[in-house]
């Protein structure tokens, strides 16, 4: 457990006190807890797992959600402000929604584990090599893939456990892509696709790119689809794609993802998860949150 700026003492007296049953006890516990701030979020979190009470359980989700929700509001606008050329840290922020204890180390690790078996595999050769070697690593010998039986499970939003259970939806395993293709220095963007989210390599050695003009779109060597066992395609095929569902070509220069826009995509993807699940109240609060993202 991490060490926090608090009265350990006086934070296990008010936990136990959870359990009291006495409603304006409980009230009073709670508006005390609250006034310390999200800093006792990995300390409850290991009360909730630890706890053998019904009730206190149901108390502790209950100030969990209520600081987690104000920490990611806090951070998560602080990052699309000041930091969005840090993906991971924006999905780490997500992640800690649901996992506040999770080990970032072991994320990171991964990550570069994957670098460094594919940084060989790339050298000088051309984008289609690129791709097969990033095919080959991430998708047939690590075994990561589409998570194509929950295909709208929550955890499928979460980095941590999209590392851990090596399958995601489309936007998550195209992020693992681009945080490799990052360290790797690999031209690889996200395509925010109606249909799902996909990837698209550029042209070698691009310009400066913008994304609020038409640059990306039209320096994309090839689409890559790693949900669909990183399948690649052509522009004339991802058009027909977009035709097929109505899409208006005029707007596919707006599709390019920035970090921002992955963010975003992959909060929303939470909030249709924790809707349909049932957990109405998490996913009206994430959509407030959601909006606040400039």
């Amino acid at each position: 457990m991490k060490t926090l700026n608090i009265d350990k003492n006086k934070t296990t007296a008010l936990i136990q006190l959870l359990d009291d049953p006495n409603t304006e006890i409980y009230n009073t516990v709670k508006k005390e807890i609250l006034l310390l701030g999200s800093q006792l979020i990995p300390f409850l979190q290991e009360e909730f797992d630890h706890s053998n009470s019904d009730l206190q359980k149901y108390r502790l989700a209950e100030l969990l959600d209520n600081f987690k929700l104000e920490h990611l509001k806090n951070e998560i606008v602080k990052w699309s402000q000041n930091e969005t050329n840090n993906l991971l840290k924006g999905l780490f922020l997500i992640a800690k929604f649901g996992y506040p204890n999770l080990n970032e180390n072991e994320v990171i690790t991964t990550i570069q584990l994957l670098t460094q078996e594919i940084k060989p595999l790339v050298q000088n050769k051309s984008n289609y090599e690129i791709m097969q070697a990033m095919n080959t690593v991430i998708l047939d010998d690590h075994k990561f893939g589409g998570n194509y039986k929950n295909y709208k499970g929550i955890n499928n939003s979460f980095i941590n456990k999209v590392i851990q259970d090596k399958v995601g939806n489309p936007i998550m395993i195209c992020v693992l892509y681009l945080l490799v293709a990052q360290q790797l220095n690999i031209h690889l963007i996200g395509i925010n696709s109606p249909k799902h989210f996909i990837l698209a390599i550029l042209n070698n050695n691009p310009t400066e790119l913008s994304f609020y003009n038409d640059e990306p779109i039209n320096q994309i060597d090839f689409f890559i689809d790693p949900f669909y066992q990183g399948v690649f395609y052509g522009n004339d095929r991802f058009n027909s794609i977009l035709t097929e569902i109505n899409f208006d070509l005029n707007e596919k220069i707006f599709l390019p993802a920035t970090n921002l826009d992955i963010i975003k995509r992959v909060m929303k993807n939470l909030i249709y998860a924790l809707h349909t699940t049932g957990e109405k109240k998490s996913a009206t609060d994430l959509l407030k949150i959601v909006d606040l993202l400039s």
